[in-house]
């Protein structure tokens, strides 16, 4: 941990304007700082302080420079490429009877204080259609639900397509991977899943309404809100840390989320409702009420001490204890887990399983709750991948 923290100094410079040149910066460890930006997808946000401090006379030898100055035109291509393809997959849906909004990705994007830092992944877009609701018992039955209509959709286009519980993989849209979601994001624990796919249904409606105009004039799409992203997103969080693991990138993603200047209504002064029904001094009991409320106090801990977030726009109380477990499943398998030994070693289905159970009983005495159902889950997921085929 201590021979990355020089390269977490310098993120936490990089996304702060006002935060002072870190010490030793004339000694930064180029190379390292380079791989290390590469494993968490943070090239153009760490790109960022590496201008700042190069107009302060300290920067990398010259030949790393343009490494880095084609990684950072690359990932603004594929923002751009990305943009187009959302708006125009967002345009073919609407055509094709369904509603779209934009998860994470471009949305978030837009909190940046440089809308083309962020590199982009996959688009990942919450379908609904007619009004239909999530399946339950009925989608077991037969019945219509949105999954059943969300899969049937895709299969038709991609027979191969592999549904899970709460997406369906697409395929390819001009070059670009899509994710199609019925739900956007869900919990092991079958309570705390079961209130927040209600908390999910019961809020959609803003945020298939809610449009953000994209940068240079592409087109408006639809986006969650900052409310309803302050919950889904840590669901999201929680759900990798336990899953496959996390990286910095989603850290700086939850990070802008709260510094968003759409968020003062409803965290500055604690009062006033945020348009969901959400009111901040009540945000503790919904966090608690969705099993959300630990991993909450871990990821305020990593926001506030590693990359310096402000107090004021801390959501939940710091827990030191769950923040380091956490920064250290960051520092260990890197964006999404993916540099992650024993992630990289189950290579096969039984490897796979076996490497999940590890994970549970290592982090269990931290997040009992998940990591107790995690098995069940797995298992009630196989009866449901074998009952909803289309």
């Amino acid at each position: 941990m201590n021979s990355c923290q020089p390269y977490l100094d310098f993120v936490r410079y990089a996304l702060s304007p006002e935060t002072e040149m870190p010490k030793g910066a004339e000694c930064v460890d180029w190379e390292g700082l380079f791989c290390f930006a590469n494993e968490h997808a943070i090239f153009g946000v760490v790109f960022e302080g590496v201008q700042r401090m190069g107009e302060q006379g300290v920067k990398p030898p010259l030949p790393l420079l343009m490494d880095w100055v084609a990684a950072v035109e690359e990932i603004e291509d594929r923002n751009r490429e990305v943009n187009r393809a959302a708006v125009k997959f967002l345009m073919q849906l609407r055509q094709d009877g369904f509603e779209g909004c934009i998860l994470k990705g471009q949305g978030n994007n837009l909190m940046y204080p440089n809308a083309y830092s962020r590199m982009s992944g996959d688009i990942d877009v919450w379908v609904r259609k007619d009004g239909l609701l999530v399946g339950g018992y009925g989608l077991l039955m037969g019945k219509k639900s949105v999954e059943r209509e969300v899969i049937r959709y895709v299969k038709e286009r991609n027979p191969k397509a592999r549904a899970l519980y709460h997406h369906i993989d697409y395929g390819d849209f001009e070059d670009i991977e899509v994710e199609m979601h019925y739900r956007p994001s869900f919990m092991f624990n079958p309570v705390h899943n079961g209130r927040l796919q209600k908390w999910f249904q019961d809020h959609a409606e803003q945020q298939f309404k809610h449009m953000a105009e994209l940068p240079d004039g592409v087109g408006m799409i639809a986006v969650p809100d900052v409310e309803f992203n302050i919950v889904f997103q840590l669901s999201h969080i929680y759900n990798h840390v336990l899953h496959e693991g996390i990286g910095l990138r989603q850290m700086i993603d939850y990070f802008f989320l709260l510094r968003s200047k759409n968020l003062g209504k409803s965290v500055e002064g604690l009062e006033g409702e945020d348009g969901l029904g959400l009111r901040v001094e009540s945000l503790e009991k919904v966090m608690r009420r969705l099993g959300l409320w630990k991993i909450a106090g871990a990821v305020m801990w990593v926001l506030h001490e590693v990359l310096g977030l402000e107090e004021q726009y801390l959501i939940a109380s710091m827990d030191e204890r769950l923040g380091k477990v956490l920064l250290s499943e960051i520092m260990q398998g890197g964006n999404f887990g993916q540099y992650d030994e024993q992630n990289i070693r189950a290579n096969n289905p039984i490897k796979k399983n076996w490497q999940r159970i590890r994970r549970d009983f290592r982090l269990m005495r931290y997040f009992p709750s998940e990591c107790l159902w995690e098995p069940a889950f797995r298992l009630y997921h196989f009866f449901w991948r074998t009952f909803v085929r289309v």
